[in-house]
This record gives structure tokens, sequence and C-alpha cells, in this order.
């Protein structure tokens, strides 16, 4: 981040933030309650741009951003809405069984054809994991406190506790470079937050995290460095 700034009409949100985070570094971003730090994560991702000053990302970074609210498949079960995670997977698989009903009825030359793309197909759903989907769902939703019982649960009846929950297994599930966490305890219950803290510290791998919060204590119990914002700049 190099000198960034932000306002709402006369309220300057940032002014003059500057900082980085390194790849696999894990840094809790503490501030008050509309210091602006889901301003900061939008600018970040680019649903904002800045007023002033720049966002610096590696191009080949792939970011997955938790909102405070999630947004959630209201229509889908539990299961149902963490199993989008893999929608890209799931139009491979879509796309070779369309294959395989070709090859049933193809001439020699299509059949060849038809061949390569059978073996691409399956090169490229087995680099994404994908005859392990079902255990990475379900390895995940258990890891967040979620029994099996609960995967049946509809959307719309969960909990706010659960609906935060659930977003992070989403988010976990597409496994993005860098995690931007907003506020992820909001709503939980303080077994929800002990399950989230011991999430957050261990099975992420060497993803990059950049935890918002208005707890000060939160980067001690996560192990990260401590950025706090505050009067549009962090110390």
């Amino acid at each position: 981040l190099a000198n960034l700034r932000f306002g709402h009409g006369t309220r300057l949100l940032l002014d003059g933030v500057s900082g980085s985070i390194h790849e696999g570094e894990r840094v809790g971003l503490v501030g008050r309650n509309g210091c602006g730090k889901s301003t900061l994560f939008k600018l970040i991702c680019g649903v904002l741009k800045p007023d002033d000053g720049e966002v610096q990302i590696a191009r080949t970074v792939r970011i997955g951003y938790l909102e405070q609210d999630p947004k959630l498949p209201q229509e889908k079960t539990l299961r149902g809405a963490a199993a989008e995670a893999f929608a890209a997977i799931d139009q491979l698989k879509t796309e070779l069984e369309g294959v395989y009903e070709r090859m049933g009825t193809a001439e020699p030359d299509e059949l060849e054809k038809l061949m390569d793309r059978q073996v691409q197909l399956e090169g490229a759903i087995e680099a994404a994991g994908g005859y392990a989907i079902d255990h990475k769902i379900d390895a995940a939703l258990h890891g967040l406190g979620f029994t099996d019982d609960d995967f049946d649960l509809p959307i719309k009846g969960l909990s706010g506790g659960q609906k935060a929950r659930l977003g992070l297994a989403r988010l976990l599930l597409s496994n993005p470079d860098l995690l931007l966490l907003d506020e992820p305890a909001s709503g939980l219950d303080a077994d929800g937050r002990l399950l989230l803290d011991a999430t957050l510290r261990a099975g992420l791998g060497t993803r990059t995290q950049l935890v918002a919060s208005h707890d000060d204590e939160l980067p001690a119990r996560l192990g990260a460095r401590a950025v706090h914002l505050n009067s549009g700049s962090i110390a």
C-alpha cells in the first residue's frame, strides 16, 4: 500500500496509508468500528478505488475476501453452499461426461479428438483436486464445528454465527493466496471464537492472512503481526 487516501464526502477515512504484507505472513489489522478497516479491504480487492495512492499486488495473487455479512445462496443447503467453491471443477466434470457420451457414437477421426480432450479434462480435474473434493468439503465443515447432521440445513435457517463459519469454509475451500477476513468473529459465540482462532492459527498452509478486528488481543491469539488503524493512518 503506497500513500493511500480515501474519503466519504468531507470525512477522510484513510490519509496516507502505507505498508506491506509478504507471502506467508499473518497480520492482525486492529481498529475501532468505523475507522476504515472494511474500506481498506475493499481498496485492496479493487471494489473501491483510492482518491490518491496505489495498491500494488503481484499479478498471480488470488484474493479471497470474507465480508462481515457473507453473501450466501439462500436456496442451497449448508453443504451445497460449501460445494460451490468447486464450481469450476463441476464444469470440467460436466464436460467430461459429455465427452464420454459422444465417444459412444463418434467416427474414428472425431473419437481421436475426443480421447485427447478426455486426457486434458481428467488432468485438469486431478490437478485441481477434483477427485477428493467431497473429503475436502467435509473436512472443512467439520473443522469449523459443523456435524454431518448440519449438512442438509437450509441456508435461510442458519444463525449468524453459522453463516460466518460457512462463509469462512467456502473461502478456505477456494484456496486463495491472500485471505482478507473482515471481523470474522462477528456473530460468533465464545466457543465459535475459540474455533475460529484455532482454524486461523493452523491448517491454512502458507496462505497469507490479513484479519481485521476491533479486538486488541486478536493478533496475539493468532500469532500475528499487529497493525493499528487510527485517525486515517496505520502503525
